[in-house]
């Protein structure tokens, strides 16, 4: 192994970086230009981290010119989202008035914000917000409420 082509300082910061980005993809680049930083070839770099050459030396000059923010920059997410700015409005009516469907949180967001949108975006809109969707399902008709309490106080195990 060759000496270390970045200070202990860098050295320190990709180490700490090395697991703890969102993508499997960015975890690699980092493991890149770390392996790259402890004085490996290109091509160690690359075969440990499982990434191509290219990849280790594209990465590897932009940590040396901008920093540890040019490596985890995840350029695959595309634009924003024209509900990001109605954002907490959307989400402070829905708290208080849960929609029952997608149909009808597409219809609310579109009330609130001039923004329509299909049930998929809406979907992946609401869950990026944190807001589930509810699960509900029908009360048996012909329940014996006396039986369930005491099913309740004996069958449940509580954690």
């Amino acid at each position: 192994m060759a000496h270390l082509r970045y200070n202990d300082a860098q050295v320190q910061i990709l180490d700490n970086a090395r697991f703890c980005q969102k993508t499997d993809a960015i975890n690699r680049r980092v493991n890149a230009v770390y392996f790259r930083g402890l004085g490996m070839t290109l091509l160690e770099a690359a075969r440990l981290a499982n990434v191509s050459v290219n990849t280790v030396r594209k990465f590897a000059a932009a940590f040396e010119s901008e920093g540890l923010a040019a490596v985890i920059a995840d350029a695959r997410e595309g634009p924003p989202s024209a509900l990001d700015p109605h954002a907490e409005v959307i989400k402070a009516d829905f708290s208080a008035h849960p929609p029952g469907s997608l149909a009808q949180a597409a219809d609310r967001i579109a009330e609130l914000t001039g923004v329509r949108r299909q049930a998929t975006q809406v979907r992946i809109f609401m869950r990026g917000l944190g807001i589930a969707p509810r699960r509900l399902s029908p009360i048996p008709g012909k329940a014996d409420p006396m039986r369930q309490a005491d099913f309740k106080k004996t069958s449940w195990i509580l954690c």
